[in-house]
C-alpha cells in the first residue's frame, strides 16, 4: 500500500514564495483518518526547503509498504534554513477549496527557548497556522506582530499569486 494512493492522496504544494523560504506540502487527510490532532481537523502540512527533499518525499509517498503510517518523513529533520529575524511567511491556497497558510521561522536563539521537546516546533526552526481565510491569516498576523512589542524584529512576507502545484 502506498500513502499517495490513500492518506495522501489529496495534496497541494504551496510555492516558495523566495528563494530563501520553504515550501509546504499541504495534505488533506481523507475523514477515516482526519481528527483534532490535524490543522483544521484534516490537514496535514510538510515544510519542504529543498527541491531534493520535495523529491525524496514524493518517493516516500510512493513506496509500497505493508500499513499506513503517518506522513512525518521531514517532522523532525533539522532545518538547515537559518532565519535572522522571526519570519512570518503567507502561503496563499494554491486552488480554491485549500486553506491559507502561515508559517513562522524562528530565529535559533528563540527556536532554543522551545527547548528540547520535538514536538514545539516543526524541524526544530518552525510553526504554522492553518487557516481558512485571507482574512482570519491578516487577524493572526496582526495579532502575532503585537504580541512581540517594538523590541523584536518582525518580518512578513505576503503571499505570491498564482503558484498553484501539486506535490
Amino acid at each position: 500500500m502506498r500513502l499517495s494512493d490513500e492518506l495522501a492522496a489529496r495534496r497541494r504544494l504551496y510555492s516558495m514564495p523566495l528563494i530563501t523560504a520553504p515550501a509546504l506540502l499541504v495534505i488533506d487527510i481523507p475523514p477515516a483518518f482526519a481528527g483534532a490532532g490535524l490543522a483544521l481537523g484534516r490537514y496535514y502540512p510538510v515544510i519542504v526547503e529543498t527541491d531534493d527533499e520535495l523529491a525524496e518525499f514524493g518517493a516516500f509517498l510512493n513506496e509500497d509498504r505493508p500499513a499506513l503510517r503517518p506522513p512525518d518523513l521531514l517532522d523532525r529533520r533539522p532545518s538547515q534554513r537559518d532565519a535572522s529575524a522571526i519570519t512570518f511567511i503567507e502561503y496563499a491556497p494554491p486552488t480554491n477549496g485549500w486553506p491559507w497558510m502561515l508559517l513562522c521561522h524562528w530565529p535559533r536563539a528563540f527556536a532554543a527557548m522551545a527547548g528540547t521537546d520535538p514536538e514545539m516546533l516543526a524541524r526544530g526552526a518552525y510553526t504554522t497556522e492553518t487557516l481558512p481565510s485571507q482574512a482570519a491569516l491578516q487577524s493572526v498576523v496582526i495579532s502575532f506582530v503585537a504580541a512581540f512589542g517594538d523590541g523584536v524584529e518582525v518580518v512578513v512576507v505576503p503571499p505570491v499569486a498564482g503558484t498553484a502545484g501539486h506535490g
